[in-house]
């Protein structure tokens, strides 16, 4: 089993002192993604949730509809400790031999580093598609302005591993009363996302009445993974980019960045939020 976590030899300096001391750093591993034999992608993530990120990456990215799909999962542990780089291999085997594009599986391995996120050409061919992309059922239930405020601090008490040693990204999927149902952590903001769908989907957890908060900036490809897990709201208490406002209104659903400090901006379907205190 790889550690989420490694103690390392570091000088801590100041102005007037410089000291030898030991520290706590999160785990970068290289996990690489096998479906039906063939290689599909190294993501660059924290060995925490493997199975949840293996599942939710495959279900946002459109390779497998559901985790009924999947006839086999197997992780691999290789540990290949040179110059301290750990790996592991997930071996996905599935109904489906081709995916869902027989043009979009190819022989050439994609590499997604922790700094950004997967768009690959399936979801880009789909959101090219105008007017076809099939909005998710959301919720009639409006959501309070209460709810949204206590989301940051309830996210920050749920982070484990980012309160024992920081460095992580981590995502938190909420029922509509605010109540944290599961927490993720990563070095990659996208992970997170992609391994709370993973948990929905091995849980079979309705999306109806859900919401993720985030504490990644929301961009183009976090939208898209929202969208495909029939998300209705996504929240981050960092920004979001334009591109993923323009998908959000397209896909009705509703975007809020700047979640903290006792405000936030709603950036797409504000008439799914309760109790809006409005200016002149």
């Amino acid at each position: 089993m790889i550690k989420p976590s490694k103690k390392v030899i570091i000088e801590r300096c100041t102005e007037i002192s410089r000291d030898t001391r030991k520290d706590i750093i999160p785990v970068e591993m290289l996990l690489t993604i096998f479906l039906n034999d063939r290689p599909l992608s190294n993501i660059s993530c924290l060995p925490d949730g493997e199975i949840e990120l293996v599942i939710g990456y495959l279900v946002n990215n459109g390779y497998i509809k559901s985790h009924n799909e999947v006839n086999l999962l197997r992780l691999c542990e290789k540990q290949i400790k040179n110059r301290q780089l750990l790996s592991m291999s997930v071996m996905v085997e599935t109904d489906n031999k081709t995916g869902p594009d027989n043009e979009t599986l190819t022989d050439k391995i994609k590499f997604i580093s922790p700094g950004c996120g997967s768009f690959d050409d399936i979801i880009l061919s789909k959101i090219n598609q105008s007017g076809k992309i099939k909005k998710p059922e959301v919720s009639h239930e409006l959501l309070h302005t209460e709810t949204i405020l206590g989301l940051a601090g309830k996210t920050l008490k749920s982070q484990d591993l980012k309160n024992k040693f920081g460095g992580l990204h981590s995502a938190a999927l909420f029922d509509w009363n605010g109540n944290c149902i599961k927490t993720y952590e990563d070095i990659g903001r996208h992970n997170c996302i992609d391994k709370i769908s993973g948990f929905m989907a091995t849980r079979k957890i309705s999306p109806d009445s859900k919401l993720v908060f985030t504490t990644g900036r929301i961009s183009l490809d976090i939208v898209f993974k929202i969208y495909m897990m029939k998300i209705p709201v996504i929240i981050s208490n960092s920004s979001i980019t334009h591109s993923a406002i323009f998908l959000a209104k397209k896909t009705q659903i509703t975007a809020i960045g700047y979640a903290r400090g006792g405000r936030f901006n709603i950036y797409s379907h504000p008439s799914r939020i309760k109790n809006i205190q409005t200016s002149k």
